[in-house]
């Protein structure tokens, strides 16, 4: 604490007053923001959590080999037909005839 000496006792009472007041403000602010981070980042914890898990379910979900086969198109009688003749196609108009390639696609796209 300051030395004092030569002041009057009202002047060291409200010296020593406002070094009080002082002290309690900065261990209000010093002491605030840690109290006050422990729900918001508890809260913030768990969403995080939410969000991983929904993120990792969804991944699973989009990379399972069983349900590869189900996110492409169903093949019709005709597009399977055609799927099953397109080699013939291929040998008749040659490999880079536009429509031999767009039956490549087509047969790519349904899983044949």
């Amino acid at each position: 604490m300051a030395n004092l000496s030569g002041y009057t006792p009202l002047e060291c009472r409200s010296y020593r007053v406002t070094i009080k007041r002082w002290s309690a403000v900065a261990a209000l602010v010093l002491t605030a923001p840690v109290a006050a981070q422990d729900l918001p980042t508890d809260q913030v914890e768990r969403h995080a959590d939410v969000v991983r898990q929904d993120m990792l379910l969804k991944s699973t979900l989009r990379d399972d080999p069983a349900r590869r086969n189900d996110r492409g198109r169903r093949a019709t009688p005709q597009q399977a037909t055609a799927c099953s003749n397109k080699a013939r196609f291929r040998s008749e108009h040659g490999p880079d005839h536009p429509k031999v390639r767009k039956l490549y696609e087509l047969c790519r796209g349904i899983g044949r």
